[in-house]
């Protein structure tokens, strides 16, 4: 007798708990349909850059937005609030909608919003990006099975990239495809792809790692592995580079370890890596540390002062960015590091929201019965944490070229096993399938 039968009546065993409507809850096309959208919103601002700027003479920071790309941020950050607001209104008026998993996803940017008011500014519609998204992501319960999309994305992207790097250098390479520079691992100039810089195409690179190794068939794994592995070394971004190094251990290890003991030593190489994030911008004294990253460390540090528990507001950066450009360079847009960045921008109260997705989603991970989904999920949390150590992977304000890369998967995997439990409240159970059952841990 299924799970479901026992909440039957005594004296009438037919009635059942009903089932909400699959087709609104549990659509395969749904799922994929918003990961795919949500990655589209985040590269076609890049794609169209590329095409439309001639990146011989493009110089970041400096060289204006295309105005098409800018009317595509305008129109994205209305449209997603907006599809957004109407899934969440359709599942609530025809199936049960997950509260706990929805307040934890659009929390950051609910906090960030409200922190306007304290700096004595209104709230934009970029604000509530990442909420918006998150709470698409929870009303059509994306599953990490279909991060998948996200990985072939990044296999496209890289084997597109690498093409390009031959066929038409001046498009993909920083300084025309002439510049050599003394950061480049292999010699060649520094592959960028569609992105401003290298280092965004490299972080890029990584956080698609974990999605590839959801990918079923190991004929389509293997070439993915191989061509968004070769792009990455093209790129020669470390900070990418120590990422990646970081998942792909967390999945070595999960092939010699036990699954209690892969859990344990992950949880704590996820701790490690977090305390790095925080300790090592707010201990450096080097201006010249990490690439000159020292210096925008102390510089946003002296600025945070006192402000710590609100931040200097969402806008501070765009605000201040002639002076910061003149003081440090280009690419003091952000801190160089998760936690600073979010602290300037929002405070403790918004990095303490952010704080507890990234926890949900380790420990999500972790929970997971599923070894695939599993290992993707720590491998993910792990890399994330070690690229914002010197990088800041998704801004906070809008949606940015790594926003679905980082966040997609973040709010995956921190809401599954909320979102799997009263999936399994609701729907009568059965026995596992053959693939279910090969993909679990044994």
């Amino acid at each position: 007798m299924s799970a479901v039968s026992t909440l039957a009546s005594p004296r009438d065993p037919a009635v059942a708990s009903p089932v909400p409507r699959a087709g609104l809850v549990d659509s395969l096309f749904a799922r994929r349909l918003t990961v795919l959208l949500l990655a589209a919103f985040s590269l076609l601002g890049p794609l169209v850059e590329t095409v439309l700027t001639d990146r011989s003479h493009y110089k970041e920071g400096k060289t204006t937005t295309n105005p098409v790309v800018a009317a595509i941020d305008d129109l994205g950050s209305a449209l997603v609030p907006a599809v957004a607001a109407a899934a969440v209104l359709l599942v609530l008026l025809f199936a049960r909608m997950s509260g706990p998993s929805l307040l934890l996803v659009v929390l950051p940017g609910l906090v960030l919003a409200a922190n306007e008011f304290v700096h004595g500014r209104t709230p934009t519609f970029g604000l509530l990006l990442t909420a918006a998204a998150g709470a698409l992501l929870v009303s059509v319960r994306v599953k990490p099975e279909d991060l998948v999309v996200l990985g072939y994305t990044g296999g496209v992207v890289a084997a597109a990239s690498i093409v390009a790097m031959y066929a038409a250098p001046a498009v993909v390479t920083i300084s025309g495809g002439t510049g050599t520079f003394d950061k480049s691992l292999t010699g060649a100039p520094l592959l960028a792809g569609i992105f401003s810089h290298s280092n965004t195409f490299g972080m890029f690179l990584a956080l698609s790692l974990p999605c590839i190794f959801l990918v079923r068939r190991a004929l389509a794994r293997w070439p993915l592995l191989l061509v968004v592995g070769w792009a990455l070394a093209l790129s020669s971004s470390r900070t990418a580079l120590v990422g990646a190094g970081a998942m792909l251990a967390v999945v070595v290890l999960s092939r010699l370890l036990p699954r209690a003991g892969f859990v344990a030593v992950s949880v704590v190489g996820a701790v490690v890596a977090l305390v790095a994030v925080i300790r090592i911008p707010f201990t450096e004294t080097d201006p010249e540390a990490f690439t000159y990253r020292g210096a925008i460390w102390i510089y946003n540090r002296e600025a945070l002062g006192d402000h710590g528990l609100f931040g200097l507001g969402a806008h501070w950066y765009a605000d201040n960015y002639p002076v910061l450009r003149e003081v440090l360079s280009s690419a003091a847009s952000h801190a160089h590091n998760l936690v600073l960045t979010t602290l300037v921008q929002g405070g403790v109260i918004v990095l303490l929201a952010w704080l507890a997705i990234v926890v949900f989603a380790l420990f999500g991970a972790a929970a997971d019965p599923t070894r695939s989904s599993s290992v993707a999920g720590i491998a993910f949390v792990v890399g994330l944490l070690a690229i914002g150590a010197t990088e800041t992977p998704f801004p906070l304000l809008g949606w940015g070229p790594l926003s679905a890369s980082a966040l997609v998967p973040l709010v995956v995997f921190a809401t599954r096993r909320q979102l799997d439990r009263e999936r399994s409240a609701l729907e009568p159970t059965g026995p596992a399938t053959r693939a279910a059952r090969r993909g679990r841990w044994g």
